[in-house]
């Protein structure tokens, strides 16, 4: 399902979803294909309540040398990194095998893991400060904080835009 953006408008939104569940590209949708969109739309609420926000719902990614947590990624679906920051770190992460379990160490952690691969996908890294960084692409510029609880027993990679 699509992603909705801070810039997104609602014409927008509804373009995305119309595209996502209209399987036969006939410009409008079927009983079926509006079936299928009540059926995603009502698992998402369904999932989001029984995890208490979605923020908090957490997937572990088990890589050959370790595992990385990871708190609000849908990894159900395929995104694309050279159009999702999002999901350029994530794939990044993924690749590196571990993550930082403090701010101390995020900083070299994501210079060393996570930076090049982004830029390498389009998105200009402009500067990372603990666990938290400034990159720019065709969206706009925006400030991540990515390690929830870096300084907790229990940390977590994340996609908190501040």
């Amino acid at each position: 399902m699509s992603t909705i953006t801070p810039t997104a408008s609602v014409q927008d939104l509804a373009k995305s979803l119309m595209q996502t569940f209209d399987s036969n590209s006939d410009g409008k949708l079927t009983t079926d294909e509006f079936g299928a969109f009540l059926t995603k739309l009502l698992s998402g609420v369904t999932t989001a309540s029984a995890t208490t926000a979605t923020a908090t719902s957490a997937t572990t990614a088990t890589t050959g040398t370790g595992s990385v947590k990871f708190e609000g990624f849908d990894f159900s679906v395929v995104k694309d990194p050279l159009k999702s920051a999002k999901y350029s770190f994530a794939a990044a992460a993924k690749a590196a095998g571990s993550m930082p379990t403090s701010k101390a160490d995020a900083e070299a952690w994501f210079n060393t893991n996570i930076k090049a691969k982004m830029e390498a996908d389009g998105h200009r890294i402009n500067w990372v400060k603990g666990d938290t960084f400034q990159f720019t692409d065709a969206g706009g510029t925006f400030v991540v904080d990515y390690v929830r609880g870096a300084a907790s027993s229990d940390p977590a990679l994340a996609w908190q835009v501040a």
